[in-house]
């Protein structure tokens, strides 16, 4: 794929397919032995039936799976024999045993080919990474999660935390442990584990606030953008920037200076860092935003959190139509072969929503897999004896149904 690729405004599913590539996904089950001593559901077949059933619906169960095997459409994406089917307990049965690296694999290649073919930075100078994390509830008695405040018994809750770099690069990091439960914890760790450069700048939310974290990231070169409480105490001592004269639409800068901050008890840390304290114009809300960036304005460093907020718009995407909310299986093996699937669709229909202008991430996914549809359409009729062979896909499909 060539690199002018990344300044073209549309993209096309079969070029994002690509990205996958059938032929990678049969190599790549063949170097780790993932088929050894299976008969049917390969797993390059469960790979796709996987994409094929979260591009399809947002509420994918296994029934849902074992009626999308047989589906005209998929039935033609897997060159299946005419009337082959499967059993919704047989896919159960493959995605607790079937082996999680190749998934992890697939998704890595992916990563990797839409960071380097689609990059779009949200600043000339940074590329932006944003963490958060999400909760999903589980039932308690189906596999170990995190209590949670004053949850019942039978309430547990799983963390996912999450990377989301620029506007499609998603890393996901899967909890079930209570040690993960605070922030200070699993955001640290998925920060810590992932590479910065030095035109990468972490921004995160109040869940992490050690100051001992922020003088480590210093320490590291690891730049970064926060959001402190109203009451953060903090030592002024000199002011880093003059306060701007032009007017911004929506805050005013009240502050802009280098501080050191107070840590537990009446213990200063004595790093620099760099405070700015804005009020907002709609409702007089006054903000604190940390940094240790000082080459850049006062307004851009508020930019810059502000655009933490597309990671919250992310993990309604993901819950609303990605099926995050909704595990197939309660076995942790399939729920990270799950992820790694949700991921790579997920990643797929972000960057073509950028690419196409597309308003709604509802829309984008349905529009990808419509022309998903209409490919595989063409190319079956393309084959030799392909309108026959789609016409009895269709007749076993209709008989089916």
């Amino acid at each position: 794929m060539d690199k002018h690729l990344i300044h073209r405004q549309q993209v096309p599913v079969s070029e994002l397919l690509d990205l996958i590539g059938q032929d990678y996904l049969s190599s790549l089950a063949q170097e780790l032995e993932s088929d050894k001593w299976v008969i049917k559901l390969k797993t390059k077949t469960i790979f796709n039936l996987l994409i094929y059933s979260l591009l399809e619906s947002n509420r994918v169960g296994l029934r849902g799976m074992e009626a999308n095997y047989s589906s005209a459409i998929f039935q033609a994406i897997e060159h299946l024999a005419v009337g082959d089917t499967t059993a919704h307990s047989s896919i159960r049965d493959r995605l607790t045993q079937i082996d999680s690296s190749y998934f992890e694999r697939v998704y890595n290649r992916v990563y990797q080919m839409v960071s380097s073919h689609y990059d779009q930075s949200a600043l000339s100078k940074y590329n932006i990474k944003r963490y958060d994390s999400t909760m999903i509830h589980i039932f308690g008695h189906l596999m170990s999660g995190m209590k949670v405040g004053n949850s019942s018994n039978n309430k547990y809750q799983v963390k996912l935390t999450t990377e989301l770099e620029n506007d499609f690069c998603i890393r996901m990091k899967f909890f079930s442990d209570q040690n993960h439960l605070s922030e200070e914890t699993s955001l640290k760790e998925v920060i810590q584990e992932s590479q910065h450069g030095k035109k990468d700048l972490i921004v995160f939310d109040r869940g992490l606030k050690s100051r001992d974290t922020f003088k480590e990231f210093s320490d590291k070169e690891t730049q970064f953008v926060t959001r402190l409480n109203a009451n953060t105490r903090y030592q002024t001592l000199r002011q880093h920037q003059p306060l701007p004269t032009i007017e911004h639409d929506e805050i005013s800068i009240l502050k802009d200076e280098i501080v050191y901050l107070y840590g537990t008890g009446n213990n200063l840390v004595k790093q620099e860092f760099r405070l700015i304290e804005v009020v907002t114009k709609d409702d007089k809300s006054n903000l604190l935003f940390l940094t240790n960036v000082v080459d850049i304005s006062a307004y851009l460093v508020a930019y810059i959190y502000r655009q933490r907020w597309q990671i919250e718009v992310f993990f309604r995407f993901m819950k609303q139509e990605m099926n995050l909310t909704h595990f197939v299986s309660y076995n942790e093996n399939a729920i990270k072969v799950v992820l790694y699937a949700t991921l790579i669709a997920a990643m797929l229909v972000l960057v073509y929503k950028k690419l196409n202008s597309i308003n709604s991430y509802k829309k984008a996914k349905i529009q990808f897999f419509k022309e998903l549809q209409a490919n595989v359409i063409l190319e079956v009729i393309e084959l030799p004896d392909g309108l026959d062979k789609l016409k009895k896909y269709l007749a076993f499909q209709a008989r089916r149904n």
